[in-house]
Parts: structure tokens; C-alpha cells; sequence
């Protein structure tokens, strides 16, 4: 009987001891698979917290390349049609008025900053080496009287030798081109150059308004058959346009006035006969100055 208690005490310590090992195993297993998914978790959002950041510097680059194609078409050629209205500020009031006149202008726009402020506007300055137009005239009125035969579009008491004479009066009837039956008409020639201040702004995609004012330095010639008269001036513009990528349209206005030179060469036979000097007066220039205005609409390719 005491050898049975004996062994049965034995086999009870026997199984509470396993059951203790058993446990403790259990125990263990449970925090070791806790510390390996606290670990995974750890890792999953580190290289989360890494696709978030390699995300944005992606993002970040693709808007950098998206505003630099938008803003990178900073030259540009201009193809203008206008109609200008020109009048005589000096002597006797005649106006002309514009049958066609056509230009062409190269230029580039140099921006101050390189990154839009408020992500839409940007301050500039546009230059360029090169504006020609041409435009052909026709003269619509001049003086207040009816002109005479003997000098077109002048009144009655008036000099006809105060300066433009066969140009302004649209009738070259004393050119030698005209004696052989020839009448090229009256026709202006500018070459400029322009510069000035400019702003752009772009609402949306690759959309730019701009609105923009330039000085023109300017060189003209008017010609009528053999009479040729050319003067130096600054002419203005102020106008603005419409861009989407390469394509652009736009209106701007321009006004001058230039102070003309007109060759001579005809003697004067009064002062030829109260002079006894002739020859002094075979070549000689007239003044005149000419103020212009009008409005120049365009289409230009920007690239």
C-alpha cells in the first residue's frame, strides 16, 4: 500500500511537471510569434513610409517637367496684318488711309525668375532684332479746299513746295515714271527693333495670356514712283496674346511719329531768278513729320 502512494505521488509530480513545461513552451512559442509580426509590422511601414517618399519626388520631378515644357517656348515669330491710319502733323492736314499692310517680327522672351511665382505668373522681358512692315497707301484727305490742277490736294494760297508734295498728294503727275506712263503707287517701308517689358500667366495646362509693352526704334521709307522719303523715329506697342503650346494670337496697338526727309531734285526757278543761284537748289531735302496709329493683329508660332 505504501509502495503504491509512493508511486502514484511520483507519476503526479511527473505530470504536473510536464504540464509546467508544457506551458512554459506554449508561453514562449506565443511571444516569439508576437515579436515576429511586431518586427514584419515594423518593416511594412518603413518601406511604406519609402514608397510615399520615392512617390512624391516622383511627382514633385513630373510637375517640374510639366512646367518646364509649359514655359520653355520663349522665341517667336510673329506674322502681322494691320491697319494703320496716318495723318500730317506739320504744314497742311492730310490724312492716308491703308489698302494693305502686312509685318513680320522675330523676338524671344527672357523671363527674370526661372520658377513661376504663385505657380502661374511670370515677369519678363521681350527683345528682338527684327520687325519689318510694309503697307500700301492711299491718301484720303487733304486741306479744306478743292485741289487745282496744277497742285493736287492743296488749297488755294498754300506752298506747294512745303515738303512731301508728289507723296502726299497720291499723284506723282511731275515723275519722270509717270511721264512714261508707269504709276507704282505709294507704298511705306519700316525695319525695327523692339523691346520691353512683358507678363505671362498660365491658368491652366499649357494655356499662357500675356500682356506685354515695347518700344520700337524704327527705320521708314515712303516711296512714290521716283520720290523717296525716309526718317528715323521710336515707334509704341502695347498688346496682348493668347498661347496654347506653340500656337499664339494676338493684338497690340501701335503709334508713332517720325520726322521724314525727302530728297529733292528739282531747282527752285523763282529763287533761281532772284538768287541768280540755281545750282544751289538742284539737290536739297524737305521736312515733314507724319504721325501713325492703328491697331496690328497676329498669329505667331512660339518654339
Amino acid at each position: 500500500m505504501g509502495i503504491k502512494r509512493f508511486a502514484a505521488g511520483v507519476a503526479l509530480s511527473f505530470l504536473v511537471l510536464s504540464a509546467a513545461q508544457a506551458q512554459e513552451i506554449k508561453a514562449d512559442s506565443i511571444g516569439s510569434g508576437t515579436g515576429h509580426r511586431n518586427e514584419r509590422s515594423d518593416s511594412l511601414r518603413i518601406l511604406s513610409d519609402e514608397l510615399k517618399q520615392l512617390k512624391s519626388q516622383l511627382d514633385a520631378g513630373e510637375k517640374e517637367r510639366q512646367v518646364e515644357t509649359v514655359w520653355k517656348r520663349k522665341k517667336y515669330w510673329k506674322l502681322g496684318f494691320g491697319i494703320p491710319s496716318i495723318e500730317r502733323t506739320d504744314g497742311e492736314a492730310m490724312t492716308w488711309k491703308t489698302e494693305f499692310a502686312v509685318s513680320l517680327q522675330r523676338g524671344k522672351t527672357a523671363y527674370f525668375h526661372s520658377k513661376p511665382l504663385w505657380g502661374m505668373v511670370k515677369f519678363g522681358i521681350d527683345y528682338g532684332f527684327m520687325d519689318l512692315s510694309y503697307a500700301k497707301l492711299k491718301l484720303k484727305t487733304a486741306g479744306t479746299a478743292t485741289a487745282s490742277s496744277s497742285t493736287p490736294a492743296t488749297s488755294p494760297g498754300s506752298n506747294p513746295d512745303d515738303g512731301f508734295d508728289e507723296i502726299v498728294s497720291d499723284d506723282p503727275s511731275g515723275s519722270l515714271l509717270s511721264l512714261a506712263g508707269v504709276d507704282l503707287g505709294m507704298h511705306k517701308f519700316e525695319y525695327g527693333l523692339h523691346v520691353g517689358p512683358s507678363i505671362s500667366v498660365n491658368p491652366w495646362k499649357g494655356l499662357i495670356v500675356a500682356a506685354y509693352f515695347h518700344a520700337l526704334p524704327t527705320a521708314s521709307g515712303i516711296l512714290e514712283n521716283d520720290s523717296f522719303s525716309y526718317g528715323f523715329g521710336c515707334a509704341l506697342s502695347a498688346g496682348a496674346s493668347v498661347s496654347y503650346k506653340a500656337i499664339s494670337v494676338g493684338v497690340e496697338g501701335v503709334w508713332s511719329s517720325i520726322k521724314y526727309k525727302q530728297a529733292s531734285f528739282e531747282d527752285d526757278e523763282d529763287d533761281e531768278s532772284s538768287s541768280g543761284e540755281g545750282s544751289a537748289d538742284l539737290f536739297g531735302t524737305k521736312d515733314f513729320r507724319l504721325k501713325q496709329k492703328g491697331p496690328r493683329f497676329y498669329i505667331a508660332l512660339r518654339f
